[in-house]
């Protein structure tokens, strides 16, 4: 049969072969970008400046500029090594920004759209989060191995600043984000790993109280809308349920969580009590994030507009939620790989969301209640094995609904520090301290009774079991390939010695003399401070198991409590109250005060 063309018809038909044809000749114009071009940026936080949103490049060193008005991509600058957080200084053009790899406090100036740095501060060692007070006036930065908190002054000299060490304040944990209250008087650092709240008085810059929430992974702050409650997202995780696949459902293994602390709480201080004693906080409002069938894993940051409406990332499942009320079940929305950060544009119609692993900035359109645009910073590399892997750990859609991710329990791949019951031992309602996956490489078999001999196996056991995540379409071989080629890259814990750079000492020697001569070599061996063997340390569990496996000692100094069942809270318990390593097997007498002293000081240094 014959077909007729009909004159219109040819025309646009032509018109379309010519807009091919151009297209493709443009786009064989346009040259590949070169592979050495191509990186991982990996952006890890927002702030905004005026018009434009700088978003902190962790794994490149950088940070990238949008330009809010064109939703396009500016500029990049190279300023370190692994740029980990930014802060604005308020109605300047200033920008601090913290190298966790290198030590350093960064200031920068924005014009433009184009950032200039100037000489940088030192800080402790890595730094991972800088706030500044309201007046501008003040910067400070938490540094998570060395456990300390450093206030520096910034003294601006147009266009320049500098910022000048004030003080250093020692914490009894590794310290995460902070939270500058509206007084300006008040500073609030959360554990990046466990459940503690320190609270600093910014006028006579001294530690005024150390909290316990009794929860992990505190990624968010924000004063609360009505203004009277500080505003915190985390995890729960209770020890008590199993990795059964009803509780994990149910959401009783592990909750994500908002929580409300009244402020008058949380500044009423007793002058006469030391600071350094634990306060457990006894008022607070708390919202579930999620519901059973839909969860919402690895909440970080939170940002509350100016009309009072609540924003939170939903990390682990790769969401944004939204709600004016948080008894309200949060509106969500798909963005990029583990949206991580938030910034608001300056009239707050349009909410800006790093995600991490895509390289990308989203950008949410509250008028229209969508995602609108989504901003690359640049070409990113192939991903290898191990960096697939880096995702997946951080991703809770390989858990039962998305309730939590390998993070979850192993914040940034160390430990929350709680009992967990996901029956490694084949038992129920005998829970084991969650442990470190630092150094991880190097300290098979794994699981307290050292029942996984392959690395790869102890992964399989955790999705299937611990995370109940056999139907999830990510639970396969290549997923515990790629967990495995990630875990291999996780270098120990760094010893508290070397972050607070103290000097070796005769302290230390004696230490050293007598981590020897009382055979604690023997079941921790150097190089990896563990071995493949169980021992019987004098301890039991509920069902009566007396051998364990020993972790490793490598970065000992930065946990916190001990044994299977944290049932040490302290190295000096484990050495005086528990007479480790006295057993039935060695006899060897009980260690003195000072001699305790000399062996903690050198495992400092581990």
């Amino acid at each position: 049969m014959l077909r007729v063309v009909t004159k219109p018809f040819r025309s646009r038909l032509a018109g379309i072969l010519t807009a091919v044809l151009l297209q493709a000749m443009l786009t064989a114009a346009e040259p590949p970008i070169p592979e050495d071009d191509k990186t991982l940026r990996r952006p890890v936080d927002l702030v905004r400046h005026a018009r434009w949103i700088i978003a902190a490049n962790h794994l490149e060193g950088s940070v990238s500029v949008i330009d809010t008005t064109r939703h396009t991509f500016l500029s990049e600058t190279k300023l370190g090594s692994r740029i980990r957080s930014l802060a604005a200084v308020k109605n300047t053009n200033i920008l601090l920004a913290v190298d966790e790899a290198e030590h350093r406090l960064i200031p920068c100036t924005v014009v433009q759209g184009h950032v200039s740095s100037f000489k940088p501060a030192e800080t402790a060692h890595t730094p991972i989060d800088v706030v500044v007070d309201q007046r501008g006036k003040l910067a400070s930065v938490s540094c998570l191995w060395a456990r300390q908190v450093q206030l520096f002054d910034l003294r601006v000299t147009n266009p320049a600043v500098f910022p000048v060490l004030a003080a250093t304040i020692d914490l009894p944990f590794n310290p995460g984000i902070q939270w500058i209250a509206p007084d300006n008087l008040h500073l609030v650092v959360a554990d990046h790993h466990g459940g503690y709240l320190a609270l600093i008085d910014l006028r006579t810059r001294q530690l005024l109280r150390i909290y316990q929430l009794g929860v992990h992974n505190i990624r968010g702050m924000a004063l609360s809308p009505d203004g009277k409650h500080l505003m915190l997202t985390h995890q729960l995780l209770n020890d008590l349920a199993a990795t059964e696949r009803q509780r994990v459902f149910w959401g009783t293994v592990l909750e994500n969580l908002v929580r409300a602390i009244p402020l008058k709480d949380l500044f009423s201080v007793d002058a006469a009590a030391p600071p350094q004693q634990i306060v457990k906080i006894a008022h607070w409002l708390q919202y579930p994030l999620g519901e059973p069938g839909n969860a919402a894993g690895d909440p970080s940051e939170i940002l509350i507009t100016r009309d009072k409406e609540i924003f939170i990332c939903f990390s682990g499942t790769s969401q944004l939620g939204h709600e004016a009320n948080l008894f309200h079940s949060l509106e969500r929305h798909e963005t990029g790989r583990r949206p991580i950060a938030l910034a608001a544009s300056e009239d707050h119609s349009r909410i800006y969301i790093a995600n991490y692993f895509d390289d990308s900035i989203s950008v949410f359109d509250r008028s229209k209640n969508r995602i609108v645009d989504t901003i690359s910073l640049g070409a990113m590399r192939p991903e290898t094995t191990a960096d697939q892997g880096h995702a997946f750990f951080f991703n809770s859609r390989l858990s039962l609904d998305g309730w939590y991710s390998c993070h979850s329990c192993h914040p940034d791949g160390h430990t929350n520090g709680f009992l967990n019951e996901n029956m490694s031992d084949f038992q129920i309602d005998s829970p084991k301290r969650v442990l470190t996956l630092l150094g991880t490489r190097q300290t098979g078999p794994w699981a307290w009774t050292g029942n996984k001999p392959d690395l790869k196996n102890q992964i399989n056991k955790s999705i299937h079991v611990t995370m109940q995540g056999g139907n999830s379409k990510l639970a396969n071989e290549n997923t515990e390939q790629a967990l495995v080629a990630y875990l291999e890259t996780l270098q120990p814990a760094v010893p508290l010695a070397v972050a607070r750079k103290f000097e070796s000492s005769a302290s230390v020697s004696r230490g050293k003399e007598l981590f020897e001569s009382r055979s604690c070599h023997e079941c921790h061996q150097p190089p990896t401070f563990t071995s493949a063997g169980k021992y019987d340390v004098g301890i039991h569990d509920e069902y009566g198991i007396t051998e364990f496996n020993p972790p490793s000692l490598l970065g000992i100094s930065q946990r916190d409590q001990f044994f299977h069942d944290n049932r040490a809270r302290s190295l000096e318990e484990v050495l005086l109250k528990f007479n480790h390593p006295h057993t039935g097997r060695l006899n060897i007498p009980r260690l003195s005060a000072e001699e305790s002293r000399d062996l903690i000081q050198y495992l400092q240094t581990l």
